[in-house]
């Protein structure tokens, strides 16, 4: 197991996607500035082990916000409505080095078909109108039957959550107590990949959440383990991520981390 990549931002990290390319080793990033009320958006490369760049598109705002990363392209939703939780406009940004490639108001993304197409909707009264949209360009055309059933390609695996109550909770929980000598977990996170098995969980520590990574193997070798965040308020969502045998993980709600699991 090797370390690739860690840098921390200034801002909260709120969302991380990878590039939907299986064999791109790119990661989107979005953050929030809550104190001044900003959002941003950033691309890091891991097989360089290096920050791409770091910005704001033109005609973002508090609202926007990270709804896909496809062969190279970061798709972002506007919300012109705060008070309506529903996205109102499209714009893409090239994922090489945050250049706005174009905007389409009033249409969303409904999804990425392949590399060059995506599906998005328009709203029409209370209906939705499909069309097909040139990921390079913005340019729409008519969605072509082979597309309108198009399975989206799954290419992350995100960990299932146990807590207290459920018929597994006790067992993992036992497992991280035996290995951490004596960690009693209120939370667990877990993902495998043989033969890792990867525990992201929180403990309570003078009354505040303390979060965790844990990491072994089948045969009970202990490969890492280490502190993510002290004091939290509460748990957080998708604490870890993995896509191929690239692990993505947040320390204290700001740093960018991953390992590579060989």
């Amino acid at each position: 197991m090797q370390k690739l990549f860690s840098h921390q931002f200034s801002e909260n990290i709120w969302r991380i996607l990878p590039n939907s390319d299986p064999d791109s080793s790119l990661w989107a990033i979005e953050l929030r500035s809550a104190s001044e009320k900003k959002v941003s958006f950033a691309v890091v490369d891991l097989s360089q082990a290096r920050l791409l760049w770091h910005g704001s598109p033109e005609g973002s705002d508090w609202w926007t916000s990270l709804t896909a990363f496809s062969y190279g392209e970061l798709f972002l939703h506007n919300y012109r409505y705060p008070e309506i939780p529903e996205p109102t406009d499209l714009l893409t940004m090239s994922g090489l080095d945050g250049t706005l490639l174009w905007v389409l108001p009033n249409y969303l993304l409904v999804k990425t078909i392949d590399q060059n197409t995506a599906e998005v909707a328009t709203k029409a009264g209370d209906q939705f109108r499909y069309w097909q949209c040139d990921i390079k360009t913005g340019h729409l055309s008519s969605l072509g039957e082979e597309h309108k059933h198009f399975p989206e390609q799954i290419i992350l695996a995100e960990p299932v959550r146990y807590k207290g109550g459920n018929i597994y909770f006790e067992k993992l929980a036992a497992f991280i107590a035996k290995v951490t000598g004596g960690h009693e977990a209120v939370s667990i996170d877990y993902l495998e990949k043989r033969p890792y098995m990867m525990f992201s969980y929180y403990i309570y520590e003078q009354d505040k959440l303390g979060q965790y990574l844990l990491i072994v193997t089948d045969q009970k070798e202990l490969v890492l383990h280490e502190q993510l965040s002290e004091e939290r308020d509460g748990l957080g969502r998708s604490t870890m991520l993995l896509k191929e045998s690239t692990l993505v993980y947040l320390k204290n709600s700001n740093e960018f981390s991953s390992l590579t699991l060989s």
